[in-house]
């Protein structure tokens, strides 16, 4: 949506460029020098570079004053004497002055309009020759009708291609990453939205398509590399594609946060905590462990211990905030808690692990079954695991 619309936007942005340096042609030259005068079409200036004239009577006429500035609204009688218009324009002179547009026109003196290319570009109250004479220019006068739009051609330009750059990393590579927080897609996304607001910035200086497309490039080049490879390493080096966790025996039965998802038989409802034993492992919906146990409908070996990724179902992945880490990361971490964290706030964050497993035997055999549970109840979990094969066989 946001690219969509900013296409649009930039060719008006473009259009009103050309007519920024189009307008330069009716400004009146003298040896090389601007005299601040216009064209004016007649015998001596013609179309296209020159300003049509149109001498107007003014029927009514009214103000609204706001903060900076106040707000008139003319109605005229074109020069045909057949067609009238509204014509609405903004004056930082008050509406007291006798010398600003308005106060000549209620005093009665002529009121000519500058047209150029369609467009109302200048409002003149007086005679047309001497001091005797008050202008205001419209808000379409030419040199800074390119600003706005290319600003905010800049700016969705990073709201759009930041999440087109999200999107499509989830889509390809987000599914099978191990990381469980934003990072590799927000960071992307901040420095393409910060491109777009550099990109802003320079159509408010230098008003020029180029400047604004090079500054924009540039800067989300400039952000996007460093933030790429950074996360590229931090990815290879903190956060591991399996983790060593040894199976422990659990030595009575209880209940885990944990999920089990697979296909088939394995396809578990039951949405509440694993409970583990000795020689067994299953689910339950009683958070306490002591009802309506229900053991897994086959033994199981393990292939591998994982932290969770994306695709993962909801119910096994156990979503946290804080990613499975190796040892030197999380002592890292450790070391930031103790300067930054109150003492009393100081408490060892819940990673959640994610075993992937293969049936033996029984229904679905062959098939691959995912089971999460939090990293300090994964080796009981292994344990119970072990056991229940065993059992089985």
């Amino acid at each position: 949506m946001f690219l969509g619309a900013a296409w649009p936007l930039w060719q008006t942005a473009q259009q009103a460029r050309q007519d920024d340096v189009d307008f330069s042609k009716v400004a009146i030259v003298e040896n090389g020098h601007r005299t601040g005068r216009l064209k004016v079409c007649g015998d001596r200036y013609r179309k296209p570079y020159c300003m049509q004239r149109e001498r107007v009577t003014v029927r009514d006429s009214t103000y609204t004053i706001k903060r900076s500035s106040t707000k008139y609204r003319l109605e005229l009688t074109r020069a045909d004497h057949r067609r009238t218009m509204e014509l609405a324009y903004s004056d930082t002179r008050s509406h007291d002055e006798r010398d600003s547009v308005y106060g000549r026109a209620q005093a009665g003196e002529p009121v000519t309009l500058f047209w150029w290319r369609g467009s109302v570009r200048m409002i003149q109250a007086g005679k047309d020759s001497g001091d005797h004479r008050s202008v205001v220019n419209t808000s379409h006068y030419p040199g800074r009708l390119f600003t706005a739009p290319a600003a905010l051609t800049s700016v969705l330009w990073g709201l759009g291609l930041g999440p087109l750059w999200a999107a499509t990393w989830l889509l390809l590579r987000g599914r099978r990453n191990p990381l469980t927080m934003a990072w590799q897609w927000l960071a992307p996304v901040l420095a393409l939205a910060t491109a777009g607001g550099v990109g802003a910035l320079t159509a408010l200086i230098e008003p020029r398509p180029r400047a604004v497309v090079l500054s924009f490039s540039v800067t989300a080049v400039a952000l996007l590399g460093p933030a790429l490879l950074w996360l590229r390493w931090w990815t290879r080096t903190r956060l591991p594609r399996k983790c060593d966790v040894e199976p422990v025996q659990p030595v009575e039965v209880h209940p885990v946060d944990g999920g089990v998802s697979g296909t088939g038989p394995w396809k578990l409802g039951i949405k509440g905590p694993l409970y583990v034993g000795p020689d067994v492992i299953g689910t339950t919906p009683d958070p306490a462990a002591r009802v309506a146990l229900k053991p897994l409908p086959g033994p199981l070996r393990v292939i591998t211990v994982r932290p969770p990724y994306r695709s993962d179902p909801r119910a096994v992945r156990r979503y946290s905030i804080h990613p499975y880490q190796d040892e030197e990361a999380r002592a890292h971490r450790a070391a930031q808690q103790r300067w930054y964290t109150p003492r009393a706030q100081q408490t060892e964050p819940t990673h959640p692990l994610v075993a992937v497993c293969e049936v033996l035997d029984g229904p679905g055999r062959g098939s691959e079954v995912l089971i999460g549970a939090p990293e300090q109840d994964m080796p009981e979990v292994l344990g119970a695991i072990a056991a229940h094969a065993r059992r089985w066989q």
